[in-house]
C-alpha cells in the first residue's frame, strides 16, 4: 500500500479504531450494522476481523466497504481514501509525472475541499518588473489556507493535458512531456483564436487528444495542422468527427528533451475519421470505461503498461493492472474489487473519479459529509503552518494552487523539492531570438546544476540554458560553453546578439540549470 498521510501500515489499526471511537462505534457493531445496511449486497459488509486482517497486511478494502464505513461513520469517502493511503489529489500529480505515448488529460478536480492551498501573491506592480530577476523579489508565498477560502473555482475554466510523443502535431512547438493548460472553448474565442497564426487547440476525436494548430475551412469544418513533423492532415467534421474542447495559452514544460517525438503508421496515413460516440450525463460504467480508454488512446496492452509506472511510482505492485481485468471491468461493467487497484485505473485512464464511481451507480448523496479532524487523519493543522509576513495592504494574489502541486513540479524536474527560490521571472526583457525564451513567464532553476554541458548533436532550442549572475547583479539566461576559464554564450538567447565571452568567476556566476520553463502560447489580447 502507498504512504499513510502522517501513519505507517502497523499503526493503521489504532488509527482506525480511534476513528470509530470518536463516532461512539466499535468493530462489531460496524461490521454488524454493514451487514444489516447492505443485506443483499456482501461487496459492502466488513469483516469483524479488520483490525487482524490488516495487521498481517492481507487485507485491501474495496471502494464499496470504504463507502460502507464512509456511510456509517458520517465521515467523507475522501477522508476514509486517504486513511488508507489513496489520497485523490494525488491523481493529478501521478497523471503529471507519468510518460504519456498519447495526449492526455490531466484531471483538474480538487477532491479535498480542506485541502491546504499554495498562494502566490504579487508584491511589486507588473509595470515595475522589467528584468530577469528571482521571482521573491515581485512575488511572496501567501499563507497556507484551507480551500473552502479559495477564491477561484478549479476546473471552471481551464483544463490541463499531458503532451503524448505519438501525436506531437505541434513539435517543436509544444515538446512531448510538456503540459499545457487549456482555456475551455467558446464559440467567439475560438473564432478569434482561429484566425491568429500560432494558437494551438486541444481536439477530441474518436481515436483520443491531440494539439495542433487548425485550418478552419468553414465553421462545420476543421483541418489539422502540423507543424514540422509529417502527420497526415485530417479533415474533421465538427460535432461529429471531432470537437474542439479549448485553446492552449499556457505551456509548462521541462528543458530536457526526454521524450522524442515519433509518427506511428497509423498517424502519417490519410486516414478517415469515425464518429465521436454521443455524450451522455449518465453513461453505464461500460460506455464510461470504453469511452475513456478511448479517449487516452489506449489499447488494453497500453494500459495494462501504464499501471506499472504507477505500480513503480508509489512503490506497490498491488496497483498494477493486467490486460485481461482491463477487459473484463469494461465488458462486466464492474470497478475493480480492491480500492488501490481503482485508484490505478483512474490515473491510468484520466477519469474524473467520482464520475467513475457515479457510472458504477454508487450512491454517492448517501455517503458520509463530514470532514475527519486534523489528529485522525494526520493532516497538518494550521498551527504547523509556517507563519508568513502580514501587510496591512491586500496584495493582488497571482495564482492559487493545490499544495501538492509544488511536489509534482519537483518530480516532473528530478528535483528533491521545488521552492520559490527556484523560480526566476522573466519580466519584460529585451527581444529574445530563442524560441522558448521570447514568450517565456518563469524558469524553474535547478540551483545543485552548476557544471555547463553541452549537447554536439542538438539542435540550438534543444541545448542546455544556464542562468548566471554578473557582478553587477543582473541575470542573463542563455546557452553556454565554457573555454577554460571563460564562459561563452551563445547569441540569440535573452537578448544577447553576439558571442559574449565573461570571465568565472569573475565576471559572472552560474546560479543553476534552467530545467523547466512556463511558455505563454496566447496573446494577451484573446
Amino acid at each position: 500500500m502507498p504512504s499513510l498521510p502522517g501513519a505507517t501500515l502497523s499503526q493503521l489499526p489504532g488509527r482506525i479504531r480511534a476513528i470509530f471511537a470518536a463516532r461512539g462505534l466499535s468493530l462489531a457493531e460496524v461490521a454488524r450494522r454493514s451487514r444489516s445496511l447492505f443485506s443483499g449486497d456482501r461487496r459492502f459488509h466488513i469483516p469483524p476481523n479488520l483490525y487482524h486482517v490488516l495487521e498481517r497486511r492481507a487485507f485491501h478494502p474495496s471502494i464499496h466497504q470504504l463507502f460502507a464505513l464512509c456511510r456509517l461513520s458520517n465521515f467523507r469517502l475522501v477522508d476514509w481514501l486517504a486513511v488508507f493511503g489513496l489520497v485523490l489529489d494525488d491523481i493529478a500529480r501521478l497523471e503529471a509525472v507519468l510518460p504519456a505515448s498519447r495526449t492526455t488529460l490531466i484531471d483538474s478536480n480538487v477532491y479535498d475541499r480542506e485541502s491546504r492551498v499554495l498562494s502566490f501573491e504579487q508584491t511589486i506592480p507588473a509595470s515595475a518588473q522589467t528584468s530577469l530577476r528571482p521571482l521573491r523579489e515581485g512575488v511572496r508565498l501567501g499563507a497556507r489556507r484551507g480551500l473552502a477560502e479559495n477564491r477561484f473555482g478549479p476546473g471552471e475554466k481551464f483544463l490541463y493535458a499531458k503532451i503524448g510523443c505519438r501525436d506531437a502535431f505541434a513539435f517543436p512547438d509544444l515538446l512531448p512531456g510538456s503540459i499545457v493548460r487549456v482555456r475551455k472553448s467558446e464559440t467567439a474565442f475560438v473564432l478569434a483564436a482561429a484566425g491568429r497564426r500560432g494558437a494551438f487547440f486541444l481536439v477530441e476525436h474518436a481515436g483520443g487528444l491531440v494539439c495542433s494548430r487548425l485550418h478552419f475551412a468553414d465553421r462545420t469544418r476543421i483541418v489539422l495542422c502540423p507543424t514540422e513533423l509529417p502527420f497526415a492532415q485530417v479533415e474533421f467534421r465538427l460535432d461529429r468527427h471531432a470537437r474542439i474542447l479549448g485553446v492552449v495559452d499556457f505551456e509548462f514544460r521541462a528543458t530536457a528533451y526526454r521524450h522524442p517525438a515519433q509518427v506511428p503508421r497509423n498517424l502519417h496515413r490519410f486516414w478517415t475519421p469515425e464518429s465521436l460516440t454521443a455524450l451522455s450525463e449518465t453513461p453505464s460504467l461500460t460506455d464510461y470505461l470504453h469511452r475513456a480508454r478511448l479517449r487516452s488512446g489506449l489499447t488494453f496492452r497500453d494500459a495494462a503498461a501504464k499501471s506499472a509506472g504507477v505500480a513503480r511510482l508509489l512503490n506497490d505492485e498491488n496497483f498494477r493492472l493486467s490486460a485481461g481485468s482491463l477487459s473484463e471491468y469494461e465488458s462486466k461493467a464492474e470497478l475493480p474489487r480492491p480500492a488501490h487497484k481503482w485508484f490505478s485505473l483512474c490515473i491510468v485512464y484520466g477519469v474524473d473519479a467520482w464520475q467513475s464511481l457515479r457510472a458504477a451507480r454508487l450512491p454517492l448523496p448517501e455517503g458520509g459529509k463530514d470532514a475527519m479532524p486534523d489528529d485522525l487523519l494526520g493532516r497538518a493543522t494550521s498551527r504547523d503552518q509556517p507563519a508568513v509576513e502580514n501587510s496591512s495592504a491586500s496584495p493582488a494574489v497571482l495564482a492559487e494552487l493545490p499544495y501538492a502541486f509544488g511536489r509534482a513540479a519537483a518530480e516532473l524536474f528530478h528535483m528533491d523539492h521545488l521552492s520559490i527560490r527556484d523560480l526566476f521571472a522573466m519580466g519584460r526583457q529585451k527581444p529574445a531570438f530563442h524560441p522558448y525564451l521570447a514568450d517565456a513567464v518563469v524558469l524553474v532553476v535547478d540551483r545543485r546544476k552548476k557544471r555547463i554541458a553541452t549537447l554536439p548533436h542538438a539542435p540550438l532550442w534543444a541545448q542546455p540554458l544556464y542562468l548566471l549572475v554578473g557582478r553587477d547583479g543582473r541575470f542573463i539566461c542563455a546557452s553556454c560553453l565554457r573555454e577554460g576559464a571563460r564562459i561563452v554564450m551563445r547569441p540569440f538567447s535573452d537578448g544577447v546578439d553576439h558571442p559574449l565571452r565573461l570571465r568565472s568567476p569573475e565576471e559572472a556566476e552560474i546560479v543553476g540549470r534552467v530545467v523547466g520553463i512556463l511558455r505563454r502560447t496566447l496573446s494577451d489580447s484573446l
